[in-house]
């Protein structure tokens, strides 16, 4: 019996050990081949194709708006393409500085959605940065933050829409919306949970939002990606954070929930591949929502259970891509005013159980 037991105590071991820190290691790092300035920085826009390639703005933020095209490296981190801002092209400006979010397509090609006054616009490009096509969105017009286009042509966006009831206290509501290819509103959709969040902001909740009149920290800091079932993962800036995975036709399919390594912990960053998320956390926020540090978490994207666990100390930059089987992880940062594409391959995680 004695034997037996050391024995199930040897196999169990590695379960009871504390979390080890260095669980990622760096694969290689490569200089991203692009002129900056020298307040430039990552707009919160970061993600990659399936070919390796990485698309990110790069953007002073104390410089005219209008200068924040998404840029396209390829895995050497050689600039292939730019797809330019259309705030110019629109007439906006200098002042008015909203988000142009983007989304890939199917093509290799590139359509981004841009607030101009009472409308929206969608532009198409091609996969080398080249013009193709502009279209109007139907109203209303809202400030965007997430946009995909599905494989069969509908677009999903989602932002805030300016609200004018009197009886609201905050001037901004969640908005989010599928369209047919011809920019059409086919279905607004209305998520479970948004109502308490916008209840949360009026009764002055700061995980929000610094004031009732200062938006929805829980949409402007969410994310959507495609997934390779054809879905749109929306995940809501929250604690836990929930993720809805919405079909083209506005179906919401079911949602996740993701538990961060620590509570209260806020997202920064997600990205999805082969059924798996990977969130990126920060460690702590203050009042004002000015965040630092970052924890790691790879969770089953059907049930949300949690895969994998990595530790801050070994890993820093914005996730801008992720390839599961072995875990690889690309971030990126700046290096003296050098922007720098760092990829990390996994190195024992913490395995996390129930």
């Amino acid at each position: 019996m004695k034997i037996t037991i050391a024995v199930m105590l040897a196999l169990m071991l590695p379960v009871l050990l504390p979390a080890q820190n260095k669980t990622l290691h760096v694969q290689d790092a490569t200089k991203l081949k692009v002129k900056m300035g020298s307040n430039d920085g990552f707009f919160n826009d970061a993600t990659c194709d399936t070919k390796g390639n990485i698309y990110v703005t790069i953007f002073d933020p104390r410089g005219t708006p209008s200068e924040r095209p998404l840029l396209k490296f390829d895995s050497a981190g050689i600039l292939q393409a730019q797809f330019e801002s259309s705030r110019k092209d629109l007439g906006l400006s200098e002042y008015e500085d909203h988000n142009e979010p983007s989304a890939l397509l199917p093509d290799g090609g590139v359509a981004r959605l841009a607030w101009s006054k009472d409308t929206l616009y969608v532009t198409k490009f091609s996969s080398d940065g080249t013009f193709v096509s502009r279209m109007k969105l139907d109203s209303p017009a809202f400030l965007p933050y997430q946009f995909l286009v599905f494989p069969s042509g509908e677009m999903f966006a989602a932002g805030l829409e300016h609200s004018h009831s009197v009886r609201s206290i905050s001037p901004y509501k969640r908005f989010t919306a599928i369209y047919d290819a011809k920019g059409h509103l086919l279905k607004r959709l209305v998520l479970p949970g948004d109502a308490e969040i916008e209840a949360a902001i009026e009764a002055g909740d700061s995980r929000y939002a610094m004031a009732p009149m200062s938006g929805n920290r829980a949409v402007t800091r969410g994310r959507a990606r495609l997934g390779e079932d054809g879905n749109v993962y929306l995940m809501r800036g929250t604690s836990p954070p929930l993720f809805y995975v919405i079909s083209s036709s506005g179906e919401l399919v079911r949602t996740v929930k993701v538990e961060p390594p620590f509570s209260g912990q806020v997202p920064s960053e997600m990205q999805l591949v082969k059924g798996r998320i990977a969130v990126e956390f920060w460690l702590g926020c203050d009042a004002g929502g000015q965040c630092s540090g970052v924890n790691l978490e790879v969770a089953d994207a059907v049930s949300g259970e949690g895969l994998a666990r990595y530790d801050h100390d070994n890993f820093f930059g914005s996730l801008a891509c992720y390839n599961s089987g072995p875990d690889l992880l690309t971030s990126l940062t700046l290096d003296n005013n050098q922007p720098q594409m760092t990829r990390w391959a996994a190195k024992q995680p913490v395995v996390i159980h129930p």
